[in-house]
């Protein structure tokens, strides 16, 4: 897989590279992967780099007439692959650094265009790849942007920030860090601190930080550069799902920048299922307590919106008693995509929740690595409670995941794909308590901040009293 491939990088991307860890070199290593397999490329900047000394089919344009700029690069491009541009020559210069450099480059720098320039740009160039170097790092492995900094143009539709990992066990200071006082403020960590894989995931993911002006439409793939080994190191690996748990952040990529084939490794986020537990006679209740009115619409309604609006890959609704009574209450092409909700019926539900549980994790895509098992009659948890507890498992990959508030533990609960074979043994209504039992010394907990994780409505005070909870709150 070539770096271009491994960042997604489609024609027509403004791809915009920030942080520290080799942007310009990332930048050519794309320029000639996307002109070798038949595309277009710009380079450009909006602060400063060396001068590239173009080869054969490359061409540099510096203008600082902006009508020039959109007038001559289409010309440019039919004739070459690859366009450098920049404003105007600077007289500053560094010679030595230059002569080590991987591509030729001349002793002295340049400016680059303003980010309104470079959105003009794209718009005139369809289809192909603008890659933007957005700030500087003064060589050093890792940096947090000053007030001015980055310049990220608006038309930017993927973010790249970058960190050296050879950072990792240095102090945070200024001779490997750039802004070593900035990253440490932003770190809450004192100047000096040995650093961690935490420290760069938490700078690179930092809004003040990798994340500072990304533009709401771009894509997020942060590039880990690990200069040795031939696949990432489990520092790096650490690094990536750290920064998986992010919601803004789809992929992450680890590379060897100058080796003969740089990527090492692509990551992604562990694909997280919600399974709603919906199959209940509801006999206390008297009724179908899936259809209780919840805000104006039916209770289970409510639940699986809900659900879909928080960040989970899959949707399983187990219905059982009722089942026909309920769909058509529900309005299931309504929700917005991704994901859809695959329903599925117990036939069994007298069997008890644990014939649920096996029910949903029947119905899960091959793919999916965890099951957060949602409660049909918990109407008032929140997308943000169910991204907390996902946010955690993506972190730590533990086998069980579970909210906690003033110190009791509570629903929902996620279940890792390792506890599913047991999940698949329990019988009764014994749910998740006996795997809970099981991996107690690696059980996860997030503190949610809410008592909506034990809310269960069985009865009609129960529903009454959350319907007046839910008035006054």
């Amino acid at each position: 897989m070539d770096l271009h491939e491994a960042l997604s990088i489609k024609p027509g991307d403004v791809v915009t590279l920030v942080g520290a860890g080799g942007k310009t070199t990332a930048a050519m290593r794309l320029a000639d992967e996307i002109a070798a397999a038949g595309g277009r490329a710009v380079f450009t900047t909006t602060t400063k780099i060396f001068e590239p000394v173009p080869r054969a089919d490359e061409a540099l344009l510096v203008t600082d007439d902006e009508a020039e700029l959109p007038a001559r690069a289409p010309e440019l491009l039919a004739s070459y692959p690859k366009l450098f541009v920049a404003a105007r020559r600077l007289t500053e210069a560094d010679p030595d650094f230059a002569a080590s450099y991987p591509w030729a480059v001349q002793a002295h720098k340049v400016a680059g265009p303003p980010p309104e320039w470079i959105d003009r740009l794209a718009s005139a160039l369809p289809g192909v790849t603008i890659l933007v170097e957005a700030d500087g790092a003064k060589h050093r492995l890792l940096k947090a942007p000053a007030a001015y900094e980055p310049v990220v143009p608006a038309s930017t539709t993927l973010l790249v920030p970058m960190a050296d990992l050879e950072v990792l066990g240095k102090p945070l200071t200024d001779e490997y860090v750039h802004r070593a006082a900035l990253a440490a403020a932003l770190l809450a960590v004192d100047e000096g601190t040995a650093i961690t894989e935490e420290m760069v995931a938490k700078l690179l993911a930092h809004p003040q930080g990798g994340l500072k002006g990304a533009p709401p439409q771009a894509r997020v793939v942060p590039l880990l550069h690990q200069r040795r080994g031939i696949t990432p190191t489990p520092q790096a690996e650490k690094v990536a799902r750290l920064l998986l748990a992010h919601p803004s952040i789809g992929r992450v990529v680890v590379a060897a920048l100058r080796a003969q084939k740089p990527v090492l490794g692509v990551f992604t986020p562990e694909r997280v299922a919600a399974i709603i537990l919906a199959a209940g006679t509801s006999t206390r209740m008297g009724q179908p307590k899936q259809l209780l009115s919840w805000g104006g619409k039916p209770m289970l309604q409510h639940v699986v919106d809900t659900v879909r609006s928080a960040p989970v890959d899959q949707v399983v609704l187990v219905l059982g008693h009722h089942a026909p009574q309920i769909l058509d209450a529900l309005d299931l092409s309504s929700q917005p995509p991704p994901p859809e909700t695959r329903v599925v019926v117990n036939p069994d539900p007298a069997r008890g929740l644990s014939s649920s549980v096996q029910v949903g994790l029947s119905a899960l895509e091959e793919d999916i690595k965890a099951a957060l098992f949602v409660l049909a009659d918990q109407p008032a948890i929140t997308p943000e409670i169910i991204a907390a507890i996902v946010q955690r498992y993506r972190q730590t990959r533990a086998p069980v995941v579970v909210p906690v508030h003033g110190g009791r533990r509570g629903n929902p609960v996620l279940f890792a794909r390792e506890t599913f074979p047991a999940l698949l043994q329990v019988r009764d209504d014994q749910g998740g308590r006996a795997i809970l039992a099981q991996y107690a010394a690696r059980i996860e907990q997030v503190e949610v901040g809410s008592d909506a994780i034990f809310q269960d409505i069985d009865t009609v005070e129960d529903y009454s009293g959350a319907i007046q909870v839910r008035r006054t709150s």
